[in-house]
């Protein structure tokens, strides 16, 4: 009992932490959604597009790996960090020298510190503090992105998210100096790594190659009330998102939880059904300028079903670093 009480806590702060998160998230997206209008909404999706993608090319796929290997008690951590930031700090120059936005660029590292960062917790199964990161994380850059925002425009909003992922560098720092950096250890997981990498890119690509097809095909309104049905569909991910980060520890340390799996599968069935539904109910009332947007959803809702299954497996299979 006292077993199950703890999984169950630990669950609930996990989960607690990622659904304020996502809220904080939600609200910030769906205001900046219904001040810009579709138009600049869609431009700042474009350039976020750009960001999300050079920063996961420049983290290499260390984020399970050092999940992974953490939760396994090896000191794999400072290495990798070592790796992440030279790698993240090349992009950024690369990234600066053909956008010219130093918003852009600063995402690259943040980025990277924030999910090295927050890895590392996740490993250490150090649930409380791992959900006090993603909510302080999402405060601050609600606060840098209104800031910014009213003083440099929508440059201002990327910056204000950059700027957000930094305060953490001082828990990358804390890990580099306490332990010695021997990439002895790395060399044996070379092809784990690679292979999550080819993982994070293939996720990323495909959640976000699409925005940068649809702008210069379609025009900056057309991107906005699609990507409004992304956000929309990133709040029903959140239940499947918030179990993936609780298991993936435990299924490396040979903790799976099969039950936990299949009720989060029928709970993704129910939030599909309730998004195809309510889709063209609530958008108008909301944001009636995005009706376009009334079908993505629809469609996007659908998804949240195989999406849960997928994530379901990619754990089992990383947890026996079957990558």
């Amino acid at each position: 009992m006292k077993e199950f009480l703890k999984k169950f806590k630990d669950l609930g702060i996990v989960g607690i932490g990622n659904i304020t998160a996502s809220l904080i998230s939600g609200i910030f997206w769906f205001y900046f959604a219904s001040l810009l209008g579709a138009e600049q909404y869609g431009e700042v999706s474009y350039y976020i597009s750009i960001a999300v993608i050079a920063s996961t090319l420049s983290f290499l796929g260390l984020g399970n790996a050092i999940i992974v290997y953490t939760a396994k008690g090896e000191k794999i951590q400072p290495p990798i960090f070592l790796v992440g930031i030279i790698s993240s700090i090349i992009t950024l120059i690369a990234v600066f020298l053909i956008f010219s936005q130093i918003g852009m660029s600063l995402y690259i590292v943040g980025y990277v510190i924030f999910s090295l960062a927050t890895s590392e917790i996740l490993g250490k199964k150090q649930y409380k503090n791992y959900s006090s990161y993603l909510v302080t994380q999402k405060i601050l850059m609600v606060g840098f992105s209104l800031f910014f925002y009213y003083y440099m425009g929508l440059e201002g909003v990327i910056l204000g998210i950059a700027l957000s992922f930094f305060p953490y560098i001082k828990r990358i720092y804390s890990s580099m100096k306490n332990d010695k950096i021997d990439f002895s250890l790395v060399r044996p997981r070379i092809g784990f790594i690679i292979n999550s990498y080819a993982l994070d890119l293939s996720r990323t690509f495909s959640g976000y190659t699409d925005k940068l097809i649809v702008a210069p095909l379609f025009g900056f309104a057309i991107l906005g009330n699609y990507q409004l049905g992304i956000q929309v569909l990133a709040v029903l991910t959140i239940l499947p998102g918030i179990v993936y980060q609780y298991i993936l520890p435990r299924d490396s340390s040979g903790d799976s939880n099969k039950k936990l799996k299949k009720l989060t599968i029928t709970i993704s069935i129910i939030l599909a059904g309730l998004g195809f539904i309510l889709a063209p109910i609530v958008l108008p009332i909301l944001f009636p300028k995005y009706t376009e947007a009334i079908e993505v959803i629809q469609i996007a809702s659908i998804s949240v079903i195989p999406s849960t299954i997928n994530l379901m497996y990619i754990s089992k299979f990383l947890g026996n670093e079957l990558s």
